[in-house]
């Protein structure tokens, strides 16, 4: 399943307040994403291209893991750009206690 438009993707705090905000405008992460209800990915395949999906930093460990392992399906610098600003997110989150990494879809 791809979609036209990007993800937002964003790291929160406790309150909700952005710390850091990336913008999927050409939707490089869909294509990659593990979307079939059937994969094997524990956390990635519930990221919803058309709603809402937050990650806590308990999660981190296990979502920086497959996330790594979308880099071999990237065929572009621009995609390997884009995982690796959402990763750095990621590591953010999970370097610090009450920190979400939140994907907004359509």
């Amino acid at each position: 399943m791809e979609r036209d438009l990007g993800l937002i993707i964003k790291l929160e705090g406790e309150r909700g307040d952005v710390l850091a905000s990336i913008a999927d405008t050409n939707n490089y992460l869909g294509p990659l994403l593990p979307l079939d209800e059937g994969s094997p990915s524990a956390l990635l395949k519930y990221i919803d291209l058309y709603g809402d999906t937050t990650f806590n930093q308990l999660q981190m460990a296990d979502f920086l893991d497959e996330w790594s392992r979308l880099y071999s399906l990237a065929t572009s610098d621009a995609e390997r750009k884009m995982l690796r600003a959402v990763e750095n997110l990621g590591r953010k989150c999970a370097s610090e206690a009450h920190l979400y990494l939140k994907f907004y879809g359509d």
